[in-house]
């Protein structure tokens, strides 16, 4: 790898090892370039990592990321063994893990399609005070009448995010699966919405049609990304056929890593905390 791509935020602490970065890059003749990368390294936190996956995804390149950010559970090196990185960079005695894109595809009011993607999670709720209803159809056929808030559609890697703490299950990032989470579904004496967490497997496809789509407005989100503002009548969900790749230092234990991150944490967020 010769040619490296540099994504990062503006916090203090990202600009300084952006700069120590191309220092040590420049000595071992690696080259900071803006297009046509070998490998695309990202400084910041798992939403810097997110918004470089949404930009260069198609570059089919892979990624790494220094973690300069709070939880950071995408970005495994920390700054502190910010040399070793480098050696394992440079005498490339690195491993690379591949993960699939989620696709959200949306049919307008007006007849339009508009397509993303997602490395985490699709988020699908309502707009307005009143509750979502939509019709839910697994693989063309007919599963649910659902009456709630919405659903969290996520990828293994995104289930530690929004997902897990919507009552979603964490799942091994090496899973070949997808999850669908119901979010504050209304269940009474006319309603039975699904109200449990289902783990699909990959070729699964999902669609929705959105009930009283032109009057109840719902909001699609794509790894924190607003899909437009437009009035959405249907959507599907599958799985895309491009892959992320993860280039990763050392060998990635993903129980040892859920474990410091998750359940353990590295720092305690308070509430006089400047954010």
């Amino acid at each position: 790898m010769k040619r490296v791509l540099i994504h990062h935020n503006y916090k203090q602490e990202s600009m300084l090892v952006r700069k120590e970065l191309e220092e040590q890059l420049n000595k071992i003749g690696m080259l900071s370039v803006e297009t046509d990368p070998d490998v695309i390294i990202v400084i910041g936190g798992d939403g810097t990592m997110l918004s470089a996956i949404r930009q260069y995804k198609l570059l089919q390149k892979p990624f790494i990321g220094i973690n300069t950010g709070n939880l950071g559970f995408l970005p495994t090196v920390t700054p502190g063994d910010f040399n070793r990185f480098i050696h394992v960079l440079h005498t490339k005695t690195y491993h690379i893990h591949q993960y699939p894109l989620i696709k959200v595809r949306a049919k307008t009011n007006s007849g339009t399609y508009i397509e993303e993607y997602a490395f985490n999670e699709i988020l699908i709720k309502h707009l307005d005070p009143r509750l979502m209803e939509a019709k839910l159809f697994v693989n063309g056929r007919p599963f649910n009448y659902f009456t709630g808030d919405g659903f969290i559609i996520t990828t293994p890697m995104g289930a530690t995010g929004y997902g897990i703490w919507a009552g979603g299950v964490a799942t091994h990032s090496e899973l070949p699966v997808y999850q669908l989470i119901p979010i504050h579904p209304n269940d009474n004496s006319i309603n039975r919405p699904l109200k449990i967490p289902l783990i699909l497997p990959l070729d699964t496809k999902i669609r929705f049609e959105i009930i009283k789509s032109m009057t109840r407005e719902i909001m699609i989100a794509y790894d924190g990304a607003k899909l437009g503002n437009h009035s959405i009548a249907e959507v599907e969900i599958s799985i895309a056929n491009i892959d992320v790749k993860i280039l990763r230092v050392g060998e990635f234990d993903y129980f040892d890593y859920f474990k410091k991150k998750i359940i353990d944490k590295g720092e305690l967020r308070t509430i006089n905390e400047d954010l």
